[in-house]
């Protein structure tokens, strides 16, 4: 029978079925405590007709964001718990928790915000909702996003993966190959406009035959040039350490620059749960992540270099 790498638990479940488990478990959680949530990305995504069937490896869930922490808890108070996350995670992951569960083999992924919204997120998340559309999953009506909230998500999680995953690639190619209506390319530049991503999906939305101009409050926001260091970087793990700097007061940038150098044991271990936990193997594991970040380094550089003085196109 497999086990779970992560916990060592015995995995009793099939990665489908625990997506559609947990999927129905967490709306139905939210339902109990009257806080609205969306599923987002997950099987809408085939069933719209905006990617190929695939199974993922966790569910993701978009919480109206004053009760953002309220569900949280309520998660964790129900036998879940919060995957750790290493120091620079902790420093430039803010939109979201991931939880998981002995026995289970997928992830449980609470979003209080999607990257690439620009609009404040409560909102966005106002937007999203009057888009939500009924998805039955292991007999219970989850709420998740319709096709054209969800072809905006969907573009906004590949572009941010596109330029090393190829899988993200390929999802991004095959969003841009969809055809759309007239009226739903006009519902596509309308909720694009809503949410603050016109300017974020500034190379998808002509690829779609949508042709709309992003609002001076878009292309003013800061988040704007961090999204587009974040896509020019893609996942290189430089970028997130040049974040956190930039982020960070200056009298947390010193700790920050040694971290990086020098991780500790359970950064190691978090990051490369494959790394031999002795002093020679977390030795090699520092030199194998030196390597990484001396090739990542000048894309993680050029994107904040490149983008730093630019807001607007």
């Amino acid at each position: 029978m497999p086990t779970d790498a992560s916990t060592d638990a015995t995995v009793l479940l099939r990665l489908d079925e625990a997506d559609e488990l947990a999927a129905a478990w967490v709306t139905a959680l939210a339902e109990r405590r009257g806080i609205r949530a969306l599923l987002i990305k997950g099987p809408a995504m085939h069933l719209h007709g905006l990617r190929e069937e695939r199974v993922s490896a966790d569910v993701d869930v978009l919480v109206e964001p004053a009760r953002f922490d309220e569900l949280c808890e309520a998660i964790a108070e129900s036998g879940w718990t919060k995957r750790p996350s290493g120091f620079v995670g902790e420093l430039t992951t803010l939109h979201s928790n991931t939880y998981l569960r002995d026995g289970w083999p997928c992830d449980l992924d609470v979003h209080s915000f999607f990257p690439g919204f620009l609009a404040d997120p409560a909102d966005v998340f106002e937007a999203l909702w009057r888009r939500r559309w009924v998805l039955p999953l292991a007999h219970h009506d989850c709420l998740a996003l319709d096709r054209i909230a969800g072809a905006l998500v969907l573009g906004l999680h590949s572009l941010r993966g596109a330029t090393i995953q190829p899988r993200h690639l390929d999802e991004l190619e095959q969003l841009m190959s969809t055809p759309f209506t007239d009226a739903e390319r006009a519902d596509l530049g309308s909720l694009a406009r809503e949410t603050g991503c016109v300017a974020t999906l500034e190379t998808v939305l002509p690829r779609l035959g949508v042709f709309v101009e992003p609002s001076a409050v878009e292309l003013a926001s800061p988040d704007l040039r961090d999204w587009r260091e974040r896509v020019s970087a893609g996942s290189h793990g430089t970028y997130f350490w040049l974040l956190a700097l930039r982020k960070s007061p200056w009298r947390a940038r010193p700790r920050i620059l040694w971290r990086a150098v020098w991780p500790t044991r359970r950064d190691l271990l978090v990051a490369r749960p494959e790394t031999v936990d002795t002093f020679r193997g977390r030795t090699r594991a520092r030199l194998a992540r030196w390597g990484r970040g001396i090739r990542s380094g000048p894309a993680g550089a050029r994107a904040v270099w490149t983008h730093r003085r630019r807001v607007s196109p």
